[in-house]
C-alpha cells in the first residue's frame, strides 16, 4: 500500500472530484461507495475509495484527474495464483486464511493474505510468482 496518510478528510460520494466520481462509475457501475477519504500520500493529494460490488470488497487510489493508482480487491482464496497457495503453505502451514487481496499499482500485481493459526493472525504479502514482499 502508498505510504500513511498525512491529512485526511471525509468526502461523501458527491464530494469527489467530477474526474474521480466519473472514472469510478465508468469501470465499476454496479458498485456502492462506502466511504471515501481526500487524504496526502508521498506529498500528492488523492482520494481513496471504499467501495462494494456484490461480494466484492475494493478499494481504490485516485489522484486528482481520476487516474487509479492502486486497486485492492477482495478475491477468493482459490483464485490466487498457485505459486502464492504454494508459497503461503511453506510459510504458514496449517493456517486458515482470513482474506485475501489482489493489489494492482504501477508496482505490479501483489496478494495480500490475512491468515490465522493458533489465534494469531498473520499479514503476508507476495507477488504472483510467489516470492515475499514486504
Amino acid at each position: 500500500m502508498l505510504a500513511a496518510s498525512t491529512e485526511t478528510s471525509a468526502q461523501k460520494s458527491s464530494g469527489l472530484p467530477r474526474a474521480i466520481e466519473t472514472a469510478f462509475r465508468k469501470a465499476y457501475p454496479n458498485a456502492t461507495i462506502l466511504h471515501a477519504s481526500r487524504e496526502r500520500r508521498n506529498g500528492q493529494v488523492v482520494y481513496e475509495v471504499e467501495s462494494r460490488d456484490g461480494s466484492t470488497q475494493r478499494d481504490l487510489v485516485y489522484d486528482l484527474a481520476g487516474q487509479a493508482l492502486e486497486i485492492e480487491e477482495t478475491i477468493p482464496a482459490d483464485s490466487m495464483p498457485p505459486a502464492v497457495r504454494t508459497a503461503l503453505e511453506r510459510d504458514a502451514p496449517g493456517a486458515a486464511i482470513v482474506r485475501a487481496e489482489r493489489v494492482t499499482s504501477a508496482a505490479g500485481i501483489s496478494y495480500e493474505i490475512l491468515v490465522r493459526r493458533s489465534g494469531l493472525a498473520r499479514s503476508l504479502t507476495y507477488d504472483a510468482a510467489g516470492r515475499r514482499r514486504p
